[in-house]
């Protein structure tokens, strides 16, 4: 496995990995309820994650996926150099980091109880994740159908394809992926979803960047 590869895994498994854990745990213990969220929206990806050992799980498996978040960007930034402007891979990763540090500050003032929460943080870092990430994920969308036409070996590309235009349609169909405090059930599962597909999106990267190794 290179460490590209190594990156990409790790950034999938750790954000999705630690979601599906931490809602079967607080399922077990009874501090969430049981439902196909993607279908039904029973609950959030938040609270999911705030009573129990899924506090414990959720806080410390989304902080250390955020740390390979920003490992992603990086690699993304170095690996389309040959083939992009740095101008446009600097705003991409800005965005992207962005996202990132977001969703870390959201996630690390989450605490059991909910009146101890700082939840302006919590959904300020939230919101700012998903925009930040779509903004970032559009641009390298753009900068890999660019990149192809320069002889850039895309194996993931329409893999990439159905996700950004997943992407979009939620943002367009349901004006985005907006985080409160309270959601209705359709908001729920959009961000379920939405999720998903981000997840996804950076495992795809597993297929490009199976020559992506450390150099010095």
């Amino acid at each position: 496995m290179s460490f590209g590869q190594y990156v990409a895994l790790s950034s999938f498994l750790l954000s999705m990995g630690t979601i599906a854990i931490t809602y079967a745990v607080a399922i077990s213990q009874g501090t969430a309820p049981a439902c196909n969220p993607f279908l039904v929206g029973c609950t959030d990806i938040t609270h999911t994650g705030m009573k129990g050992d899924a506090g414990f799980i959720f806080r410390g498996g989304m902080v250390a996926a955020c740390v390979f978040f920003l490992f992603w960007w990086q690699v993304m930034s170095a690996w389309l150099k040959p083939v992009s402007g740095n101008i446009s891979r600097r705003v991409m990763v800005f965005f992207g980091m962005l996202g990132a540090i977001g969703l870390l500050a959201g996630t690390a003032v989450l605490l059991p109880e909910k009146g101890d929460t700082h939840w302006g943080v919590h959904v300020r870092g939230a919101n700012l994740f998903f925009q930040g990430m779509l903004i970032a994920l559009t641009i390298n969308y753009v900068l890999i159908f660019r990149g192809r036409k320069q002889g850039l070996n895309v194996p993931s590309f329409w893999f990439k394809t159905l996700l950004i235009g997943l992407l979009w349609f939620q943002f367009v169909a349901f004006a985005g992926v907006t985080i409160g405090i309270e959601m209705s059930h359709g908001k729920r599962i959009i961000e379920w979803w939405a999720t998903a597909f981000i997840g996804c999106y950076f495992l795809t990267s597993w297929w490009d960047w199976r020559s992506v190794r450390l150099t010095t």
